[in-house]
């Protein structure tokens, strides 16, 4: 019975979407009225805030955690989430999360001489009572730069300081871009200030406590004690207890530069997604993180929450592989004679789905079409004027007629140019009930064109299994279907350029490696220049279609209607400081 409900359940949504696809008066109404659930950036509540309460978060995760609470090391969530949400971050940020001054350290930045200068608040100090240093942001580096460092952020832009490679490779006993002033102030020293730098490229985002890191040999750091049970903090928490995979405690630090939070105790705990609703039903939670959006529907009926909605810093993209990642040389080298190479194929393919009736149907609204492969959340860079890929059947199977694409023997499906039998492996991965339904919507949709499409291993793939294949080029490759979390800088180098192991689709061109260039150089520290080369990066992908970006995606979190305010406008450096809580428990 499951399997026959689940079988017509994708038949129903399939034949919806081919409606929206071709639907006249669906097209009328969509430019009428703007796509999808809309933000709500700021949640209030009535009532007078009371002592002593717990603040109490649900992280929704079908999975432990991993527990390496340490900046240098730290890669996944909710690892990372648990440390921003206690650390808080050493610098603020602006509307468009560039570095400002207000936070724990202020930064002067000075392009033309190479240098920003970093000066620490005088009372920004670790939980412990020892006042944060140049030498804690000195150790970041140090730790980073190290021959025995396993993590993943001694990448280009922390290259990118002066000294810092000599270091790591025994040439230098000190890092010569590191200029310490005095204890609360240092000066930073580029190769290249690029624009990234404005962004924190190349910065360490918080201290680390040198004076408990500096005799712990760099191998041993991330199992350590300092690590995993009773890490520092400078912010306006730090972590008193945890249980292993599963609860974190956070504890009010005392010496907190801004003063005592609020709240004085938080509990984070993981929280299985079958189990969330009926769980802040009964008033378990105050808050969500990472609440799943087919869970929508559900949260939303509850009437002792309400929910914040705000675009998240990423989007869905299907790729297609041009090339191969070449291990000797470092950098992508793109085939011409890929199965995918002729662009108007990957143009055709973009343009017979339909991205927007995909967020309608199966994300409630919190999904939307991706017009391009800037997000709408960095606004000096989106181009309003591109409107991406729209479903347009008739001009998809135009495409494929000039490009030589023809049924050759009337069964409805088109051979390649030489009138060969093709067939495209689609990769795509497994995870929660709409995964199956949406791949068979873009093969169907496909079809519908006249391609065969395949979903490579003939089923849908595990996450790490997916992510192994599709960094190894795996030949049963030829399409996948992905996403990706940009961070707060817009900077795409890192995912599209030659140097890029991130570069999936393994696409790289001189013209593209140029319009890279002027993001990255000297001249893009000028905000209209800087601008103009975001919005000729999106043009050049759009029209040479490696990626489609499908969908952009709207994040959700619940608040229970004790917590008297949530606020996630960009800008406004909101954080578990500024909480407060209006009754002894949640309500429920």
């Amino acid at each position: 019975m499951k399997k026959l409900s689940k079988v017509v359940a994708l038949a129903l949504a399939t034949t919806f979407l081919f409606t929206a696809c071709g639907s006249k008066t669906g097209e009328k109404k969509k430019e009428e009225k703007k796509v999808g659930v809309q933000d709500q950036l700021v949640i209030e509540n009535e009532g007078t805030p009371v002592k002593d309460a717990t603040l109490k978060i649900a992280y929704i995760s079908d999975s432990p955690f991993t527990g390496i609470f340490h900046q240098a090391f730290a890669s996944g969530n909710p690892d990372m989430e648990i440390l921003t949400y206690s650390t808080n971050g050493a610098f603020a940020v602006d509307e468009n999360y560039k570095l400002i001054n207000g936070g724990g350290a202020n930064i002067e930045f000075l392009p033309k001489e190479r240098k920003a200068i970093v000066t620490i608040h005088e009372k920004y100090t670790w939980n412990d009572g020892t006042p944060v240093t140049s030498a804690d942001f000195l150790e970041y580096y140090k730790i980073l730069a190290d021959k025995d460092y396993t993590g993943v952020r001694f990448d280009d832009d922390m290259q990118n300081l002066e000294g810092i490679v000599e270091y790591h490779d025994g040439k230098a006993k000190e890092i010569s871009g590191f200029k310490t002033i005095s204890d609360k102030k240092f000066e930073l020293t580029f190769k290249v200030f690029n624009p990234s730098i404005l962004w924190g490229g190349g910065i360490p985002p918080e201290p680390v406590p040198s004076h408990k890191l500096k005799d712990i040999p760099v191998k041993k750091q991330e199992e350590h004690d300092i690590t995993r049970k009773n890490p520092l903090s400078p912010g306006p928490y730090y972590i008193k207890e945890v249980v292993p995979g599963q609860q974190v405690v956070f504890e009010a630090n005392p010496h907190y530069y801004k003063g005592a939070p609020k709240v004085k105790t938080v509990v984070w705990k993981i929280v299985p997604s079958a189990q969330i609703v009926a769980a802040l039903q009964s008033g378990e939670y105050d808050l969500t993180v990472g609440l799943n959006s087919d869970l929508y529907s559900k949260v939303k009926e509850l009437k002792n929450v309400k929910i914040g909605v705000k675009d998240e810093l990423s989007y869905t993209y299907i790729g297609f592989k041009l090339g191969k990642w070449d291990k000797e040389k470092e950098e992508v080298v793109t085939d011409p004679n890929a199965k995918m190479a002729d662009v108007k194929l990957r143009q055709a393919m973009a343009y017979a789905i339909d991205n927007d009736a995909v967020g309608e149907k199966f994300y409630q609204g919190l999904r939307r079409n991706a017009t391009q492969l800037m997000i709408p959340e960095f606004k000096e860079f989106y181009d309003e004027s591109l409107k991406g890929y729209t479903c347009d059947m008739e001009k998809a199977k135009k495409l494929l007629d000039e490009a030589g694409y023809k049924d050759t023997n009337g069964d409805g499906i088109r051979e390649d140019k030489n009138g060969k039998p093709f067939k495209i492996k689609f990769a795509s991965m497994s995870g929660g009930a709409i995964a199956e339904p949406i791949a068979q919507y873009y093969i169907q949709q496909w079809k519908q064109i006249g391609l065969d499409v395949e979903l490579t291993t003939g089923r849908l793939i595990e996450f790490n299994s997916f992510y192994e294949k599709v960094k190894a080029d795996d030949p049963e490759i030829d399409i996948y279907q992905a996403a990706w979390g940009t961070g707060s800088n817009p900077n795409p180098t890192g995912l599209y350029g030659r140097k890029a192991q991130f570069n999936y689709p393994r696409f790289a061109t001189p013209e593209l490696d140029k319009i890279l260039d002027k993001i990255n150089s000297f001249e893009a520290v000028d905000k209209d220049y800087r601008s103009k080369a975001y919005k000729e990066f999106a043009n050049y992908m759009f029209e040479n279609v490696p990626v489609v970006p499908t969908l952009f995606r709207k994040g959700i979190v619940a608040v229970n209607n004790r917590v008297k305010k949530w606020d996630t406008t960009p800008g406004k450096n909101f954080g578990l400081f500024d909480v407060e809580l209006t009754k002894d428990a949640p309500v429920k």
